[in-house]
């Protein structure tokens, strides 16, 4: 068996930042998990609601492996309790928190049998097999931020020549939603032009996501990602319900779970990559990175996001592990 790893930060001169963690248990379990960056700074232990979420399902994985081999089926309910406990632990009422309260990961694992091999996907983290088969659940809730930051750009970038205050405005359009009060864009942006933003974002949404009932496409687009997208968490009663770890039930038709033959080759990496890679192995992802970030940057392009990168800061954290069981 060989092992191949490595995480950064957003930050790379900030590693205490990263909200990404790994689990590696070998011949057993391997894992990825993916802190969800807390909007409102709200921290545990000292560290920010993410970071602390994914270390605590990382520490509660480990020692669920620790007496044996888990059935797949336990995993999240086990990893659910966890966060459930830390929330008793800060003295938090689950009856009271809200969405806006909790603390969230992903999760993409990965358990070895004899022959077999157990998959478990909790949110947007993915897997490939055998450099081919990518197991991985984008979430339409995405593309429509993505969207709504896409034609924010447009205006900011023909008013605003600094890359730094460019990006800030986006996000805050994004983070936020056209339904803000316009007074934190002042000067660049005004009340015309998020309503202008939001009718364009609406028309490219509808063609994106034909399937997706347009009220809530403009909940989303008004609200933004902090005070909307939490109200798609963990929902079945949504085309734009999504799963995440956060200390309350997953429902299991929002998360994957499968039993396939056990492959040669397994990567598992969290959404801070734009694509998988064509190649195996942390210098075949890396230099795949770096070629996405030379093209668009921004991330208003061909791979649209929410975020975009900045000289000295990416725009997410990003964490690969490559297993090579046997030679092919």
């Amino acid at each position: 068996m060989r092992l191949e790893a490595f995480t950064e930060a957003r930050e790379p001169a900030r590693p205490e930042s990263n909200e990404d963690a790994l689990v590696v248990l070998p011949g057993r379990a391997f894992a990825v998990i993916d802190g969800v960056t807390d909007r409102n700074g709200t921290r545990y232990d000292g560290m920010l609601a993410g970071r602390y979420a994914a270390r605590l399902a990382a520490s509660a994985l480990e020692a669920l492996f620790a007496t044996g081999t888990p059935e797949a089926g336990q995993i999240v309910p086990a990893l659910t309790e966890a966060l459930q406990a830390a929330y008793r632990l800060h003295g938090i009422d689950l009856s009271a928190s809200g969405w806006g309260g909790r603390m969230c990961c992903t999760l993409a694992l990965a358990i070895l049998g004899d022959d077999w091999l157990d998959v478990v996907l909790v949110g947007d983290s993915g897997i490939r097999l055998n450099g081919v088969t990518v197991l991985q659940m984008r979430k339409d809730l995405d593309m429509i931020t993505a969207l709504l930051r896409r034609h924010a750009w447009a205006p900011i970038a023909a008013r605003v020549s600094d890359a730094v205050e460019r990006e800030r405005l986006a996000r805050q359009v994004v983070f936020h939603g056209t339904g803000q009060d316009a007074a934190a864009l002042a000067p660049v942006l005004n009340a015309a032009d998020l309503a202008a933003i939001g009718a364009a974002a609406t028309t490219a949404c509808r063609a994106a996501l034909p399937h997706v009932p347009q009220a809530e496409i403009a909940l989303l687009l008004e609200r933004g990602i902090v005070e909307g997208q939490g109200l798609f968490q963990n929902r079945t009663d949504s085309v734009l319900g999504y799963a995440c770890l956060d200390g309350f039930a997953v429902p299991g038709a929002l998360m994957r779970i499968e039993r396939l033959p056990l492959p040669q080759r397994i990567e598992l990496f969290t959404d801070g990559y734009a694509r998988p890679a064509a190649g195996f192995g942390v210098a075949a992802w890396d230099a795949d990175f770096q070629a996405t970030e030379r093209e668009d940057p921004s991330k208003i392009g061909a791979f649209l996001s929410v975020k975009g990168s900045l000289p000295g800061r990416w725009s997410d954290d990003r964490t690969y592990l490559a297993v090579t069981l046997s030679s092919p």
